[in-house]
């Protein structure tokens, strides 16, 4: 018999946790409430990373869906303890009682702390994680104005600082509506490179190996390697000036990034902007992309994945705005206007050409 328990890093258990947290925030099923109760069993570090994560989600919903775990707590800690607090962590009253102690306690202890570690503390605290799940999409208003749309299966962290405005594009999707503050400069990270606004409004999608695609539909932005150093007063340079840090897009502009261009830059006229961001009212647009092309697009945003069965098919040419989501109507589409036939075997949809069967 192996009684070895294998150790789970801190990292894993806080990138667990904030798998839960996102699944909180859609709404759980009764099987997934089991299986968080199980999980979060495991240790009080499993329930500390949770009501970590679920703190930097900033939504009160998902802290009052956790509340359902104080039953938990409190059986743990009466079998480590044998104490009698959990017969009042059931109640209201107790725990914003509990709350008022602990904001009471932080004020304690700031006012003993170096106001040199109150600043960490406080860029810490400043930094948040914001998570879709698969066929999700969210509108995030920041602290300084700004607003980040986030697309299907994506996830950002964002961090607030006196001197710099950071997200980074950890999964996914997201575009960015800047909002103007020339003593912050707001910095997008993704792969190996960032993307420094300069009054801006731009659309980044993190592919695979590092690699992203950048759409600049507003203003202009600044593309430099990861490391490259950047002066503080950059809203204040001039065109030439930029040369030296890397490389300047404006709006219409897209190209994709692997420290250098993976892709080369294009302009896009106004209607392949807007086509390109149609996702974020809901509708996915096709105007000639080969099947196969448009197959990837519409599994990002649904848990029943689309399989080619039928080579032949994949050149395609497909045509049409289909609604995220809308699976049927989708398939219905394949079926009348291209003659696709499908077949489903579990969250697989097959698809073949109708005069093959």
């Amino acid at each position: 018999m192996n009684n070895v328990t294998p150790l789970v890093s801190k990292d894993k258990i806080q990138e667990q946790a904030c798998e839960w947290i996102s699944r909180i925030d859609r709404g759980l099923t009764e099987q997934e409430r089991i299986k968080l109760t199980h999980w979060a069993a495991q240790s009080e570090q499993y329930q500390t990373a949770l009501f970590e994560m679920a703190a930097l989600w900033d939504d009160l919903s998902v802290m009052h869906e956790l509340s359902g775990l104080f039953p938990l707590a409190e059986r743990l800690s009466a079998e480590r303890h044998g104490n009698g607090y959990g017969a009042y962590a059931r109640k209201p009253w107790f725990a914003t009682a509990a709350s008022l102690f602990l904001l009471c306690a932080v004020f304690l202890v700031w006012m003993q702390v170096d106001p040199t570690q109150v600043s960490q503390q406080q860029q810490v605290q400043a930094k948040k994680l914001f998570v879709t799940s698969v066929g999700e999409q969210k509108t995030i208003p920041l602290s300084d104005g700004s607003f980040v749309a986030l697309n299907t299966n994506s996830a950002i962290e964002v961090k607030m600082t006196d001197s710099l405005r950071h997200i980074e594009v950890t999964k996914g999707e997201a575009h960015f509506e800047v909002a103007s503050d020339a003593e912050r400069p707001f910095v997008v990270s993704a792969g190996q490179n960032k993307v420094t606004a300069i009054g801006t409004a731009f659309n980044v999608q993190l592919l695979e190996d590092k690699r992203f695609e950048l759409l600049v539909t507003e203003g202009k932005v600044l593309v430099s390697e990861i490391n490259q150093s950047m002066p503080e007063n950059i809203q204040k340079l001039k065109s030439d000036d930029f040369t030296a840090l890397g490389t300047i897009m404006v709006s219409g502009d897209t190209a994709v990034f692997d420290g250098q261009f993976a892709q080369p830059l294009m302009r896009l006229s106004l209607d392949q902007v807007q086509r390109n961001l149609s996702w974020q009212q809901g509708m996915l647009v096709f105007q000639g992309e080969t099947l196969e092309n448009a197959i990837k697009e519409m599994n990002r945003y649904s848990a029943n994945q689309f399989v080619l069965r039928d080579e032949s098919i994949k050149s395609r040419r497909v045509a049409g705005y289909f609604k995220v989501g809308d699976t049927e109507g989708l398939l219905h589409a394949l079926e009348n206007n291209f003659s696709i036939e499908y077949e489903k075997q579990g969250e697989a949809i097959f698809l073949q050409a109708a005069e093959t069967r």
